[in-house]
């Protein structure tokens, strides 16, 4: 978990470092563009409510630059406290994001779900449920104990008529009789039978959460894709206006404001796309977390020994436990 946090951060870190730079050049694009409303205010074409128009448009540009940077700067302290240093935000993020791993393979195993901590923890408190009860049932039978003279038979659940002698020496014989508590022990039954039912229940309603954790990570990433495909469309047909634009401003049958209202456009475009591409990297951390792992099944008896071998205490510790 902590490892999927941390390449969370990291992945956002990189995301918020591309967006400030982009934002910073949706800045520039809107303070040349009040420069043109000026230029066109003083020599006659232009308008005071042309000019009030892009001052605004600045002001916005350059409130969405500073809580980018902002954003930035705390993601960078976040991850900071998730490595132990300082929250100084001096750590340099990545200048561009990650390529998206390998696709998801199709046809993932179900048993692939086993790995996870919280489905094997409820196997086993399964698995307990069902000894308790085993125990409950096994204390309303009788529980003989010898004596140390070897002959004599004493029981907490039976006890020796009263017309009968204890038999001593070998000699003789008594007629056992259960002693009845109230129904505590019937009782005690029905409440492990119950528990059983209840930590049955409660590893389906886990399975199931895991499940449907499983099928959305699935099907965010599908549409992420999509998404995707549409948005590189929009970037490159912006991009392809912003060049038919500045041809046009080349040869006068266009003027600046033009091409610098589709260079924001296009900036537009690429911060869409750039937030799709980074929130794939997300998804994919949430599926290997929903799978309890990677994309190749282990199996439960794999886990089991890497969990006992895990536990296993060193020799170097039973030496010294030893000579103690």
């Amino acid at each position: 978990m902590l490892a999927a946090t941390i390449a969370r951060s990291w992945f956002t870190a990189s995301e918020t470092w591309l967006q400030l730079r982009i934002a910073e050049d949706m800045v520039l694009a809107a303070r040349q563009l009040l420069t043109l409303a000026e230029t066109r205010r003083r020599i006659g074409p232009g308008s005071e409510q042309e000019i009030a128009l892009a001052r605004a448009a600045l002001a916005t540009y350059q409130d969405t630059a500073r809580q980018v940077r902002f954003a930035h700067e705390q993601t960078l302290r976040a991850l900071e406290l998730l490595l132990g240093r300082y929250p100084a935000a001096e750590l340099e993020a990545r200048r561009d994001l990650a390529a998206l791993p390998s696709a998801i393979p199709a046809g993932l195993p179900l048993d692939m779900l086993e790995r996870r901590p919280d489905v094997v923890a409820a196997e086993r408190r399964v698995a307990a449920a069902f000894h308790r009860v085993g125990e409950a049932k096994a204390a309303r039978l009788p529980r003989l104990i010898l004596n140390a003279n070897v002959a004599a038979i004493d029981s907490d659940i039976l006890q020796l008529k009263q017309d009968f002698e204890n038999p001593t020496g070998g000699a003789g014989a008594k007629l056992l009789a259960p002693i009845y508590q109230g129904g505590a022990l019937k009782t005690q039954v029905e409440i492990r039978s119950l528990e059983q039912e209840q930590a049955v229940a409660e590893y389906a309603r886990i399975s199931l959460r895991a499940l449907s954790e499983v099928e959305n990570s699935l099907s965010t990433a599908r549409a992420l894709g999509e998404r995707q495909h549409f948005l590189e469309q929009a970037a490159t047909e912006n991009q392809r206006a912003l060049d038919l634009a500045q041809t046009n401003y080349r040869i006068g049958q266009g003027d600046l404001r033009a091409v610098e209202q589709q260079q924001l456009n296009l900036h537009a475009a690429r911060l869409a796309l750039l937030r799709v591409q980074s929130e794939q990297l997300a998804q994919r951390v949430n599926l290997h977390l929903s799978l309890g792992g990677s994309f190749e099944p282990t199996t439960v008896a794999e886990a089991n020994r890497t969990i006992e071998q895990t536990e296993r205490p060193t020799p170097h510790a039973n030496s010294r436990h030893q000579g103690t």
